[in-house]
């Protein structure tokens, strides 16, 4: 299981709500209330995800992701026309060269940060 801090998770053994506070080899910090108690990672089982709010910086972020995608996908159109391709092969590379661009560099900087446990 995929656990990142601020995860909302239930502990098995006693049916207690917490958030993940942290995380060790083979044990899970669970916070309830005030207290931060550890439990083993066996004992967890995952209720919620932690969402982070969206900040300017991911959405600039994002928005340059786009902008270079999309410089890719016309410079590859344009090369697919230079030798010859028709619209239809043109704009299917161009496509799917921008749209892989903008996948992994969002998957590879933005991706959340979660700990198998």
């Amino acid at each position: 299981m995929l656990l990142a801090i601020g995860d909302v998770v239930r502990d098995r053994q006693d049916d207690a709500l917490g958030t993940v506070a942290g995380m060790a080899s083979g044990v899970v910090l669970l916070q309830l209330n005030d207290t931060v108690r550890p439990v083993p990672s066996t004992n967890v089982e995952m209720v919620a995800r932690a969402v982070k709010p969206r900040t300017p910086t991911v959405d600039v972020a994002n928005l340059c992701f786009v902008a270079l995608g999309l410089v890719v996908g016309v410079v590859m159109g344009t090369a697919v026309a230079q030798l010859g391709g028709g619209a239809f092969l043109v704009s299917s590379v161009a496509f799917t060269s921008a749209v892989t661009v903008i996948s992994a560099l969002t998957s590879l900087f933005l991706r959340p940060r979660r700990l198998r446990v």
